[in-house]
């Protein structure tokens, strides 16, 4: 089993990816983290033809990944810490590549929208929720 961080490039992939560190730790498990591109942003990142080679082993696909680690842990890529990219739906690919980890755990922000302070996370960590069946834990966000 492992517990997936499902992590983007903010200033919240840092509190994913630690809520994720430690809950990986406390239970003893494998730490995965996933960041998913869609297909504009993908092309922004290559910028040349790939056809035939498989997107998620592209080099320059892997250090958007990496660097978005990097910059949640203020370290380089931990050698503990599987990395995938992923290009498609955010949600449909957490979830897909959770279930093929045997993912105990999903471990996504979301963000209060609400003064009142109900959380009503964004459309991606809803998808998740609502899409897994894999127990989500949800990092808020003022």
């Amino acid at each position: 089993m492992a517990i997936v961080a499902a992590i983007d490039d903010s200033d919240r992939a840092a509190s994913v990816l630690g809520e994720a560190q430690t809950l990986a730790a406390d239970l003893e498990e494998d730490l995965h983290a996933v960041h998913v591109l869609d297909r504009s942003e993908l092309v922004e990142v290559l910028e040349k033809d790939v056809e035939g080679q498989d997107l998620t082993d592209n080099y320059e696909v892997r250090k958007v990944g990496e660097n978005i680690v990097s910059r949640a842990t203020e370290e380089p890529m931990q050698p503990d810490l599987s990395l995938s990219v992923r290009v498609g739906d955010p949600a449909a690919e957490i979830v897909a590549y959770a279930e093929k980890q045997d993912a105990r755990y999903i471990v996504i922000g979301g963000r209060q929208r609400s003064p009142t302070g109900k959380a009503l996370f964004g459309s991606v960590t809803q998808n998740v929720i609502f899409d897994s069946l894999i127990p989500v834990v949800a990092v808020a966000f003022g």
